[in-house]
C-alpha cells in the first residue's frame, strides 16, 4: 500500500547509530569535558579582580611619588630621586609588557543549529562530518547541534550533537590539534 511508510514506527536514533557500527561519546563524558574545559579557560585573576587593578596601578604611581619626595627630602640636590622614579616605571612597564597584568576573560560555552553544508567551513573533522551526514539522510528530521568553548572571540574545543525528537547523542569533540573524542 502507498501509505504503509507513514504507519511503521519511528526508529531510534540508536538503531540507527548501531546500523552504522558508531558507538556515541557519552553525554556524561561531554558534560565532564565541558566542566574540566571551563576549569581550564577559567578567567584570569586580573579579569576577576579587574576594579582593583587600576587601583593598584594608580596606587604605585603615588608610591613612586611619595618615595621620590622623601628621597628628595633626604638628599637634596641628589639626581637619587628621579633614577628611583624612573626605575619604578621601567619595572612597571616590563611588568606589563611580558604580560603580568594579562586580563583573559573566562570561556563560556555556546550551542546553535548547523547544516550539513556548514560542517566543512566549520573546522569539523572529516570522519565527524562524514557520520554526521550519514546519521543526517537516515534519520529524517533530526538536526545538527555545534556546541563550542569560545573566549572572548576565539573558538576552543568544539562538539558535534545530533538531535532527533527529544533524543541527543555527541557524535565527537576536537580541539584545533586532533579528534578529542569521537563515535
Amino acid at each position: 500500500m502507498p501509505f504503509d511508510a507513514l504507519l511503521t514506527p519511528p526508529r531510534l536514533l540508536a538503531e540507527i547509530l548501531e546500523e552504522h557500527g558508531a558507538t556515541p561519546v557519552s553525554l556524561e563524558a561531554l558534560a565532564a569535558h565541558k566542566e574540566a574545559q571551563l576549569e581550564r579557560f577559567a578567567p584570569s585573576f586580573w579579569h576577576q579582580h579587574q576594579t582593583w587593578l587600576p587601583v593598584g596601578l594608580i596606587g604605585s604611581v603615588g608610591c613612586m611619588a611619595l618615595g621620590g619626595g622623601i628621597v628628595n627630602g633626604a638628599y637634596p640636590g641628589s639626581m637619587l630621586p628621579s633614577w628611583l622614579s624612573l626605575f619604578w616605571l621601567a619595572v612597571m612597564a616590563l611588568l606589563i609588557l611580558f604580560g603580568v597584568f594579562r586580563v583573559r576573560a573566562g570561556a563560556r560555552w555556546r550551542e546553535r543549529v548547523v547544516t550539513a553544508g556548514m560542517l566543512s567551513e566549520l573546522g569539523v573533522p572529516s570522519p565527524i562530518a562524514r557520520l554526521a551526514r550519514d546519521l543526517l539522510a537516515e534519520a529524517r528530521g533530526s538536526t545538527l547541534i555545534l556546541g563550542e568553548l569560545v573566549q572572548e572571540e576565539l573558538v576552543l574545543d568544539p562538539y558535534l550533537l545530533l538531535q532527533f525528537g527529544q533524543e541527543r547523542v555527541c557524535l565527537g569533540i576536537w580541539d584545533e590539534r586532533h579528534i578529542v573524542a569521537a563515535a
